[in-house]
Order: structure tokens, then C-alpha cells, then sequence
């Protein structure tokens, strides 16, 4: 009986009524992160889609475009044999036809935090600042003291749903103030919500790791509270920025994350940022206790395997894009140089917080004739003008190039790119150094760079 029930088949129907996309896709979520299982291509000019998928478990999944960004996904909840019916509007998604009680109970909520998803996920030519949105937030916080609960005859949701809600504001709470606007809050601007976050709540039990993206969930809350923190100067403040996971793991703070399961996922998260063997091998030595379960401690090996896959020394994928003065510059135009290439997007919080350290880094190297830096922007083809505003607003130094729409083609699939910022660098002849190299804000890169400057 068992078999037979984990071998029914769920579906999504529905149509994608927004601009026209490549292919409509559904993701587990799976330890805070999303795991594409099925995709369907929108047929006609209705775009018609169907999905069809066999689940082994019941839980949390999403459906939408892409695994990197907020913008055009949704959340569901199946159980194998579940239909879920829907059709994408153009600012957000009706129910239509025949769909489950948990689904319904999903969309009932969604339609209450829309005002606020808008402002926050899908910002672009709204110009929202905190000056609108946090009084807009607090009456919704006002207005979920009355929110009412529909029971479904699903225990198991029932009790994770409380959970999700929560887990969705501060979600969509952090997202707005850490995407690019006209106007930045200031400490004393910040509403109670914001002051009151408790990461030893947020983390009491596992349930971070069912809301995709939980673990950067838990990384940006962090942030924040160390942003509102008036008991830390500048410089106490940036220590903390620069090392989160030693702060929530490795010192007298490591109560602030509860669970020790959500422990073994941040330590396993943060381990990927490790690019080298001898900086991994010292994280490791620090952190690799924190992974206790069976299924942790064998991804934890996957992740020191794809170290050696990581550097392998393979030719670089050549790329061609427009730079600000619309000249087409290629990666090979620069063989015989060291490239630390930066992948960003304008709409992209951590890639922005690398910014600082990127520019210090290139002011670094800035007499050595053989170091290149180049950031390549993945904005969409129509938000060209945007990039351009934001090149001169920022100050960013080196080589800048835009990608548009061809990225995914021309750059994300053939360095396998699921999410950004990504740092790749290259060496003088031409081959990777690191297909996923460290950040800027690692303690890593400049040693690895001198390094690859000698060859």
C-alpha cells in the first residue's frame, strides 16, 4: 500500500498569462533549497502548461521560471496524487477548477501578502522606498491579529503552515530592504518588526529548511540583526558581516540558531564558499562536526569532492557581450591575463554586498598589468538602461559587460550557474582556475589571485 501511494501521480495545469517564458518549471524544496523535478513548455497563445510528477513525500514545492530569484515562482503544497489547477495572471495567480484544501489556504494567504510581495519582489518601476512601505507593513501586521485560520483536514500542514506564514513576511519583509532603491532606511527608521527578529525562534525547529531559499532567509536575518544592533560599532559590525558563519557557529553566539539540524545545513551552506583545499581543509577542521545526520555528513564528502572538479584546469567557456560603450568584448580578448570574473544582476542583494570588497580588491591590483576584472551583468535585454545608471551610480571600476538575454545560453548553462553572485577566475592560458571561485569578501582570494599571477 505504501508503494502504491508514493507512486501516484501529481499534476499542475494552468496558464502562463505574463510575458512569454521558455519553459514553466516545478521545484522541491529540499533543506531550504530548490531541486527542479518537472518542466513544461507554455503551448500557444494562451500558454497552456501541464506538469506531471511523482512525489515520495508530501510537502512544500514551488512553481515558477527559475531556482535564482524570487521573481515569477509560487509556493505549493502537495500530496502524491494532488492536481493542482492555476492560472499566472499578469501581476500574480488565481485557482481555478478543482485544487486541494492545503493549496487553497496557500492562495487565501498569498492574496494577503500580495501587497507587500509586489513592493518587495516585483519592485521594478514602482519606486517604493521604506517611506511607503513600512507603514503599509505595520497595518498588515495589524491586520493579521484578525487573520482568520481555516483548519484543513491536513494535520501535517496544518501545523507547518503557522510556520511558513511566518517564515513568508520576514521573507518578503528582508527582500525589501535589501533590493535597490531610490531611498535606504537608516537604523532609526527601521519599524519594531524589524528590531524584534529572534534568530533562536526562527530556528527552534526545521522548519526554515521547507521556505525555499530558508538558509539565505536565515544568513539575511542575521544581517539585519546585526544592522539594528546598537551595542556594535562600525567596525564590530563589519567582523560580523565578514564571517557569519564562525558567529553563529564557532563562538559564545552559536545560541542563536537552535536547531542542530539548521546548524549542519549553514555549516554545509557555508562550506561551498570554501574554493580552496587548505581553506577548506581549516574549515572543515572547524565546522564538519556541525553535520550530524547520515544524509548531511554524505553531502558534506560531495562537497569536498567537487573541490577537485572545481579546479580542474579546463579550457574557459569564450563569451562575447556589449560593454557601456556598446563594443563587443570577449572573455579570449584578455588570454594571457588573470580574469576574476564577477556574475551579478542590479536586482541582486548579495551580489551588491561584495561590491565593497570588489572595489577594494581592484584598487589592489590596480598597477598590475597582468589582473583583469570584469563583472558580467545577467539584467534582461530591456533593463540595458538600468544597468548603465547603476554602472555610474555605483562607481564600479574594470571591465563591464551586459549579457541580457543571451546569459542563460551563453553564459549560465556552460558554467552551470544556478544562482548569483558567481565568481569565476581564469588563468593567463586561458583555462579555469576556479569554475566557482571565492568571493571578494573571502579570506582566500587575494593569496589564490598572487598565486594564479605567478604562473
Amino acid at each position: 500500500m505504501a508503494s502504491a501511494f508514493a507512486q501516484k501521480t501529481s499534476t499542475v495545469s494552468g496558464k502562463w498569462q505574463r510575458a512569454k517564458t521558455g519553459e514553466v518549471k516545478l521545484f522541491a524544496v529540499e533543506n531550504g533549497s530548490l531541486n527542479e523535478i518537472a518542466s513544461s513548455k507554455p503551448a500557444g497563445n494562451e500558454g497552456v502548461f501541464s506538469l506531471s510528477f511523482s512525489l515520495s513525500k508530501e510537502g512544500y514545492y514551488v512553481v515558477g521560471l527559475s531556482a535564482a530569484t524570487a521573481l515569477n515562482r509560487y509556493i505549493f503544497y502537495f500530496k502524491p496524487g494532488d492536481a493542482l489547477n492555476l492560472n499566472i495572471l499578469e501581476k500574480s495567480y488565481e485557482l481555478v477548477g478543482e485544487n486541494t484544501p492545503e493549496n487553497k489556504e496557500i492562495a487565501r494567504w498569498h492574496d494577503f501578502v500580495f501587497p507587500l510581495e509586489d513592493k518587495a519582489v516585483y519592485f521594478q518601476g514602482k519606486n517604493s522606498t521604506y517611506v511607503d512601505f513600512f507603514p503599509l507593513f505595520e497595518d498588515k501586521l495589524k491586520e493579521l491579529e484578525q487573520y482568520t485560520v481555516v483548519a484543513t483536514p491536513n494535520q501535517a500542514f496544518n501545523s507547518s503552515f503557522e510556520d511558513f506564514k511566518k517564515n513568508d513576511l520576514l521573507c518578503i519583509a528582508l527582500t525589501f530592504v535589501q533590493t535597490p532603491r531610490s531611498a535606504h532606511p537608516k537604523a532609526i527608521d527601521f519599524i519594531d518588526y524589524y528590531k524584534k527578529i529572534d534568530l533562536a525562534k526562527l530556528t527552534e525547529n526545521t522548519s526554515i529548511l521547507n521556505y525555499p531559499g530558508g538558509m539565505n532567509l536565515l544568513l539575511q536575518a542575521y544581517m539585519t540583526v546585526v544592522q539594528l544592533d546598537g551595542t556594535l560599532n562600525d567596525e564590530g559590525k563589519k567582523a560580523k558581516y565578514t564571517d557569519p558563519v564562525a558567529n553563529l557557529l564557532g563562538s559564545s553566539n552559536s545560541v542563536l540558531i537552535t536547531n542542530d539540524t539548521v546548524k549542519g545545513e549553514l555549516a554545509l551552506m557555508m562550506a561551498r564558499n570554501n574554493r580552496s583545499a587548505a581553506s577548506f581543509a581549516e574549515y572543515e577542521a572547524k565546522f564538519a562536526k556541525f553535520a550530524l545526520t547520515a544524509d548531511q555528513k554524505e553531502r558534506w564528502e560531495k562537497v569536498k569532492s567537487s573541490l577537485n572538479q572545481n579546479t580542474a584546469r579546463k579550457d574557459a567557456v569564450d563569451f562575447k557581450f556589449v560593454d557601456v560603450s556598446g563594443k563587443q568584448v570577449s572573455l579570449s580578448d584578455f588570454k594571457g591575463k588573470v580574469v576574476y570574473i564577477d556574475v551579478w544582476a542590479t536586482w541582486c542583494g548579495p551580489c551588491r554586498r561584495e561590491f565593497p570588497a570588489m572595489k577594494k580588491l581592484e584598487e589592489e591590483y590596480r598597477d598590475n598589468k597582468d589582473m583583469v576584472f570584469m563583472g558580467v551583468n545577467t539584467d534582461v535585454s530591456k533593463n540595458k538602461q538600468k544597468w548603465l545608471d547603476f554602472l555610474k551610480k555605483e562607481q564600479l571600476p574594470g571591465v563591464q559587460i551586459f549579457a541580457g538575454d543571451a546569459a542563460n545560453e551563453v553564459l549560465m548553462k556552460p558554467y552551470q550557474i544556478g544562482g548569483i553572485p558567481r565568481f569565476i577566475l581564469v588563468g593567463k592560458d586561458g583555462k579555469l582556475i576556479f569554475a566557482n571561485a571565492p568571493r571578494p569578501t573571502s579570506g582566500e582570494i587575494k593569496a589564490i589571485l598572487n598565486s594564479a599571477l605567478k604562473e
